[in-house]
């Protein structure tokens, strides 16, 4: 069984890579484990957190490494593989970024979450793209509360990217509801506020006719666009 090391960086940035390329593939637990094995955990320990019978046979055709598909709450558990050894922040941050990314599309929200706040803390440098990315994922999976906690962790480092006040009142409209008597929209505090705010700051942006038609369906004038 293949062990990362860091004594040679080029040992390492390989599994980081593979498991890019096993995400773009939706092999969520193939690339779990690339991701496991780049952080340093050994790859044992991530099969005993699995039941055996989830794994390849490692001489099947086309097998790199064990592949699971759950993980455990606690991502970074397990054993390292070469004890001793640091992993770059960069390689830490995106690692834990990319099992976020793979918890979310298995739905596994409290773990995904876990990922990207250990990817936050290990490499802050890209902590916006982090939360960003966050956001999206949990927009792509349908998980409004889980959204708009990262929205606004995500506005909170960086407020001057419009698209997150789209995907916060995005989050929000989800709890709308109709009001039995007057038959309205009845808008969730804050979801009309992150709508306008989107749309001051990028009123023809690619979320735009999206923002208006909520802002129209709230009874809210639009403001005249800009020349």
């Amino acid at each position: 069984m293949l062990r990362a090391t860091n004594s040679n960086p080029n040992l390492i940035l390989p599994w980081v890579e593979l498991g890019l390329a096993q995400i773009g593939l939706k092999k969520y637990p193939d690339a779990e484990v690339s991701f496991k094995i780049a952080l340093g955990i050994d790859p044992a320990s991530v099969k005993r957190a699995h039941s055996s019978d989830f794994y390849q046979q490692a001489d099947a055709p086309g097998v790199v490494a064990p592949s699971a598909t759950r993980a455990s709450r606690n991502v970074a558990g397990g054993g390292v593989a070469d004890s001793g050894e640091k992993r770059t922040p960069d390689i830490i941050g995106a690692s834990y970024a990319s099992l976020g990314e793979i918890y979310t599309h298995q739905g596994k929200a409290a773990e995904a979450q876990a990922a990207f706040d250990t990817a936050v803390k290990a490499f802050p440098t890209d902590a916006a793209l982090y939360r960003r990315n966050e956001t999206i994922f949990f927009f792509q999976a349908g998980n409004s509360d889980a959204q708009l906690a990262a929205a606004d962790q995500a506005i909170a480092i960086d407020p001057g990217r419009a698209m997150l006040y789209y995907f916060r009142g995005q989050a929000l409209v989800a709890k709308a509801s109709i009001d039995p008597k007057t038959q309205k929209m009845m808008f969730p505090p804050g979801c009309i506020e992150a709508y306008q705010k989107y749309l001051d700051m990028d009123p023809n942006g690619p979320y735009s006719a999206d923002a208006k038609a909520i802002l129209t369906a709230a009874g809210v004038p639009l403001k005249p666009a800009r020349k």
